[in-house]
């Protein structure tokens, strides 16, 4: 049976106060408390730097064991790279992810509106992914809307 696991795109948003958190929710119980609630989060700011293990084990020790952490992939590998010659980054970003354990969810890649299909370059890209890992793209130039991909 497929699993479907529902999340939102980030948990610590003092937006939330009020209106999903308590009213004086202390942000470092965010994670904590969302994790109550729903099964899965996609972390957003590994877009913009390199997680740090020592905080991926944190987030790990505050949700239940059933919990999936998605992490999007840092720009550097998606926008800056546009998944070419990038194997290093990969590697090592997929090596900090270990620190999840098991609420490693997929990887996200959310590529830039300006890279446009190229079939070649994501197959030898998805060749760098680490064997069995699930990963989800987010393809932003129409061109590759279709079949095919």
């Amino acid at each position: 049976m497929t699993q479907l696991l529902a999340g939102t795109s980030g948990f610590s948003y003092k937006e939330w106060l009020g209106k999903f958190y308590p009213e004086k929710h202390p942000a470092d119980g965010m994670l904590r408390y969302y994790a109550g609630h729903f099964a899965t989060v996609e972390i957003n700011n590994t877009f913009y730097r390199m997680p740090a293990e020592t905080m991926l084990a944190r987030w790990a020790e505050e949700v239940p064991e059933n919990f999936a952490l998605t992490l999007k992939a840092p720009r550097r590998i998606t926008h800056g790279l546009r998944l070419k010659e990038c194997e290093t980054h990969v590697a090592e970003f997929a090596r900090r992810a270990q620190a999840l354990g098991g609420k490693l969810g997929p990887f996200l890649f959310q590529l830039p509106p300006y890279l446009k299909k190229d079939l070649p370059r994501l197959r030898d890209f998805l060749a760098l992914l680490p064997a069995g890992r699930p990963a989800a793209f987010e393809f932003r130039n129409e061109s590759w809307q279709d079949g095919e991909v």
